[in-house]
């Protein structure tokens, strides 16, 4: 190095040159700091995320474990429910057939126990009018007559409130003495129709009086079934009689799909020669325990669900 080297001023730093020497340590420091935070907010969030995950796995086994749980109890509960059914079934069932005397009060009894706990699976007219015959042997006969129809009425009532879920219902009055139907102008009909919709497939019911008598109250109906389905029309058409011991869950027509029509007897005033029925069409799910749906009606409901298209949202 020369002397004239030596001798000069050292070179003067500018205002970017300080910043630098300033900023320098500052910013290890700050990248430091950066990376200490960075650290501590990713822990942080994995920590977290452990945390809803654990959450989330614990809340699954315990409604896991809830709900087996809720199964067993339910299930349990079942068995026991239906161990006292059998029980009570069988113990009714013995009572009227076995060989020991009974009055009409205890076979009225038996029967109302035997109606309110499986009139939903038993086919108890037989019974009734078993019973009914009875009664009119007996010097309390109007009293027990009375009783028994309340307990069908009740039943009926019970059953009715269940189908008109989920089906379609009319009610008519009937004169049994002209065979007719009653219309609001003071006129009588010789038949009633009435269009039903349950499921999407409507029917058209006719109801016509064929006869009738008042010991017991009983009415002959024909009724009239027409169903436009796929470019035709089917008509079938059931004669039967009718009394306050027909329940619609169990005495009741099989329709074509799953599905069952049922006239009830609602009230009979062998006076005036007035009834009131009410016509029920509903679904094969709402019939009785006893009434299942045969295995190609399960199979073409099946299919027809499979090729219903899905509906697609609107863009």
């Amino acid at each position: 190095m020369s002397a004239e080297d030596r001798d000069a001023p050292p070179p003067r730093r500018d205002t970017w040159d300080k910043a630098s020497i300033v900023l320098q340590p500052v910013g290890g420091l700050l990248t430091a700091v950066a990376v200490a935070l960075l650290g501590f907010f990713t822990s942080s969030y994995l920590r977290e995320n452990e945390r809803i995950a654990s959450e989330r796995q614990e809340r699954m086994q315990t409604a896991d474990t809830n709900a087996r749980l809720y199964s067993e109890l339910i299930s349990r509960r079942e068995e026991s429910e239906s161990a006292l059914r059998k029980d009570m079934f069988t113990s009714i069932i013995n009572s009227f057939l076995g060989a020991g005397p009974q009055t009409l009060d205890q076979r009225i009894l038996n029967l109302e126990l035997l109606v309110y706990n499986f009139h939903e699976s038993l086919n108890l007219k037989p019974l009734f009018l078993h019973i009914e015959r009875q009664i009119r042997q007996s010097r309390e006969r109007a009293e027990l007559v009375a009783r028994l129809e309340r307990v069908a009425e009740e039943v009926a009532k019970k059953q009715m409130l269940v189908i008109e879920e989920g089906g379609g219902t009319f009610d008519a009055t009937v004169n049994s003495k002209t065979l007719s139907f009653p219309l609001p102008d003071g006129s009588e009909a010789p038949f009633i129709a009435r269009d039903l919709v349950v499921d999407g497939i409507k029917r058209n019911f006719r109801l016509e009086v064929l006869g009738a008598q008042t010991d017991p109250e009983q009415l002959q109906l024909r009724i009239t079934v027409r169903t436009d389905e796929g470019g035709r029309t089917d008509t079938t058409a059931t004669e039967f009689w009718l009394g306050h011991f027909d329940f619609p869950m169990i005495d009741n027509i099989r329709l074509p799909h799953d599905q069952r029509l049922a006239v009830v007897l609602n009230a009979f005033d062998p006076g005036s020669g007035l009834a009131d029925v009410t016509v029920a069409y509903f679904p094969g799910k709402y019939a009785g325990l006893r009434e299942k749906p045969y295995y190609d009606e399960v199979l073409a409901k099946l299919l027809a669900a499979n090729r219903t298209p899905t509906p697609t949202k609107a863009p």
